[in-house]
């Protein structure tokens, strides 16, 4: 067998695998999209993705009001009045914080760097009572403006972005920042027009992965959002579950496919740069 024959079959093999791998994955979402537009005694008839008789029964009370207060396009104007500053103010605060510890010596840089890292391993859950307890001293239970949600944001607490971008701050060269110091910038300056467009691969993972954590976050608005006209999507889902109404599976699953919609759109959009900031990020220079 020659050689080229040898690398046609690798090629066929491998790209098999690829699409049946694809498939498997997707079919979940697909058989979501084709669910929404069926009747609710055909959802769970087969595994067909198409429906035999479609109907827009599950979209049209999917955008009904509950209590008056709230539909689906409401909680969605809610849910990223939140998430679009929490992801601003996420990146803004995370790469100052690494252009700190990955470019400028201080002291007692090697231990703060430490308990930063250690947070890493701090499973949200044991801080929700202590944070609930603080946020209510504070009166921000129930604001208007989402600042349990908000605020954290500014101050760098997704360690994981910070680690994140020191990787990436490795593979720039310093010889950059020298020369923009020869040309009269101080350090603020070389942040925004040298390092930050070379960062922009990993800010935009960085940005990717809040907004659809913030997006998708369930306990903490549960906890801190007291307010029914204030609901994110991710709570007006679950009340779309309503036991009391009876389990309308056309409703549920169109109301979770528009909730996701837009995560799904901004992700393939952005998607080049996402990989390639999640490779580029994790290599050492």
């Amino acid at each position: 067998m020659s050689l080229k024959t040898k690398r046609t079959i690798q090629v066929v093999i491998r790209y098999t695998v690829l699409i049946a791998v694809g498939i498997f994955m997707i079919y979940p979402l697909l058989w979501m999209v084709g669910a929404t537009f069926k009747p609710n005694n055909e959802i769970f008839s087969g595994l067909n993705i198409l429906p035999k008789k479609a109907t827009f029964e599950g979209y049209l009370n999917a955008m009904k009001n509950y209590g008056g207060d709230i539909n689906i396009w409401k909680a969605m104007l809610n849910t990223y009045s939140y998430v679009i500053p929490a992801v601003i103010f996420t990146i803004v605060s995370s790469t100052l914080t690494a252009y700190g510890f990955g470019r400028f010596k201080f002291f007692g840089r090697s231990v703060l760097f430490a308990i930063l890292m250690s947070t890493l391993f701090l499973p949200q859950v044991v801080l929700n009572v202590p944070q609930y307890i603080m946020y209510n001293i504070f009166g921000w239970v129930g604001s208007k403006l989402y600042l349990p949600l908000i605020v954290p944001s500014m101050f760098a607490t997704e360690t994981y972005f910070v680690f994140m971008l020191i990787q990436f701050l490795r593979n720039i060269p310093k010889e950059l920042e020298e020369a923009a110091k020869i040309d009269g910038c101080n350090e603020i300056q070389t942040l925004i027009k040298v390092i930050v467009p070379m960062l922009k691969p990993a800010l935009v993972s960085c940005a990717l992965f809040k907004f659809m954590w913030a997006s998708n976050d369930f306990l903490g608005p549960l906890l801190y959002v007291n307010n029914p006209a204030k609901y994110p999507a991710t709570i007006f889902v679950k009340l779309a579950m309503d036991s009391d109404a009876g389990f309308a599976w056309n409703r549920i699953l169109s109301t979770s496919l528009i909730s996701i919609l837009p995560s799904i759109i901004i992700f393939f959009i952005a998607q080049n740069q996402f990989v390639e900031g999640i490779s580029a990020g994790g290599v050492k220079g």
